[in-house]
């Protein structure tokens, strides 16, 4: 299994600061880069530090701000999020991720618009596919049922990935918030899950606090992925930078323990 973080803990535009990590961890340690293209300053930061995503695990996480794949077609959102995907495009080709994050919404849900939005989404989705054949996109649970972004339920979300055969990232935060059953989800895709978002949060909000302060417990949870998914991406998905550093190292050696206790006490769904 591979450990990463993702960049959006770091300082803004301050990608140069991850390096702390690689120094305390090695090589092995590995980046989600999340591309922040609405930044006016981060094209220039991620040109200086592009060595520093050139080695180890890398995981490629799609602009959040700025792309909307389910945005009706030629509307001002879907030419948009067209800009900011191109710019992405172009950092993947040059950076070979071997793995890319893709959200088939970030928007509140239109009534009445359901599955247009959803089938919009897929259609971007298998266009992303063909742009980038040697990496595998990994499709997230995205949204929460509190804020109205929740696109898919559990039951939508499991038949989709299943019927589609689509690789996964399973976004544990988003589970949690929406009062998912993370077992039985974890046990119902487990032959496509490429990764996990790691983070925590009060079972309702979408808080993306540390991995011991919230509802989720992870003591329980890590050991079950690492033996049931051994060949997934762990991902600390923090997105405050107050967890940058100390905070983040600390959380980074306790994942690495917990997915060593591979026979710790676990409930299956």
């Amino acid at each position: 299994m591979n450990f990463l973080i993702d960049t959006c803990v770091l300082p803004r535009s301050h990608l140069e600061t991850a390096e702390i990590y690689r120094e305390t961890f090695g090589p092995s340690l590995g980046f989600e880069l999340l591309m922040m293209f609405d930044l006016p300053d981060f094209r220039d930061n991620l040109d200086r530090n592009l060595a520093l995503f050139e080695q180890g695990p890398l995981i490629f996480h799609e602009p959040v701000w700025g792309v909307e794949h389910s945005a009706p077609p030629g509307s001002p959102a879907e030419a948009e999020g067209r800009y900011h995907m191109e710019q992405t495009l172009r950092y993947a080709r040059m950076l070979c991720p071997e793995k890319m994050v893709y959200h088939l919404n970030n928007c509140p849900i239109v009534p009445g618009e359901k599955d247009r939005m959803l089938q919009t989404s897929l259609d971007n989705l298998a266009k992303l596919r063909e742009q980038l054949p040697d990496v595998v996109i990994l499709t997230e649970n995205t949204g929460t049922r509190l804020d109205g972004t929740m696109l898919l339920d559990q039951s939508e979300f499991t038949d989709l990935c299943r019927s589609m055969r689509l690789p996964v990232m399973i976004d544990i935060g988003h589970a949690n918030a929406n009062s998912w059953d993370l077992f039985r989800l974890i046990c119902d895709l487990r032959d496509q899950i490429g990764g996990y978002h790691l983070h925590n949060n009060d079972g309702i909000h979408d808080l993306h606090n540390r991995l011991n302060n919230g509802t989720v417990d992870y003591a329980a949870l890590v050991p079950y992925l690492a033996r049931t998914t051994p060949d997934a991406s762990f991902v600390i998905e923090y997105t405050r930078s107050v967890f940058h550093g100390q905070p983040l190292i600390e959380d980074i050696a306790m994942l690495k323990q917990l997915a060593e206790n591979m026979h710790g006490n676990t409930q299956e769904g």
